[in-house]
């Protein structure tokens, strides 16, 4: 690193300045950490955790993405999943909807359910009902609906049949390639 140039990184005195003049100044500091955390804070809400671009279809829109992702979360609670996986089981399915107007139709009617039982029960929407028990009150509801088994099915699948979580789970994988489970730890299967 150059030592006459000024960074952000730099603290104390410059080799070529004025003896009692710091590199950084408390304002162009407070201004550079302020930008940097803007612009992280930018990163993860907008693009990082939840992006209307990459997980809602545009026809589903964000509230209805936000709840589908909330309801997966709920169906499915395990709190040590970051978002990602529950995005990536539901994002095809929110794609899918934009070309398929049935799934589309199920989809936009099933968050309008969900938001209408939970408007009765509770007077918010499901997002905003802070309870995870509430939600599930919610749920259990709409639990025999094509809506409710639709999700299901997809998280069940796309969450318990991804080989990155199992680690997660405890679950060793498949065995029969190995020789099957009395070849390969019968006695030490811990998830089930």
């Amino acid at each position: 690193m150059n030592k006459n140039k000024k960074s952000l990184f730099s603290f104390g005195k410059s080799v070529n300045s004025n003896a009692d003049e710091p590199c950084v100044n408390r304002r162009e500091f407070l201004s550079k950490t302020g930008k940097i955390a803007l612009g992280a804070s930018a990163v993860v809400i907008g693009g990082g955790l939840f992006s209307p671009e990459s997980f809602a279809a545009k026809k589903i829109g964000i509230h209805g993405n936000a709840t589908l992702l909330k309801m997966a979360r709920d169906i499915y609670p395990h709190d040590t999943l970051e978002n990602k996986y529950y995005v990536k089981v539901m994002s095809p399915m929110s794609e899918a909807a934009e070309k398929d107007s049935d799934l589309f139709k199920l989809l936009a009617e099933g968050v309008e359910s969900l938001d209408t039982i939970s408007v009765e029960k509770f007077d918010l929407k499901y997002v905003d009902i802070k309870s995870e028990s509430d939600r599930v009150v919610v749920l259990k509801s709409l639990e025999a609906s094509p809506f409710f088994q639709k999700i299901k099915g997809a998280l069940m699948m796309g969450i318990y049949n991804n080989p990155e979580l199992w680690p997660r789970f405890g679950f060793g994988g498949s065995a029969w390639e190995k020789g099957g489970y009395i070849n390969r730890g019968y006695d030490k299967n811990d998830w089930i």
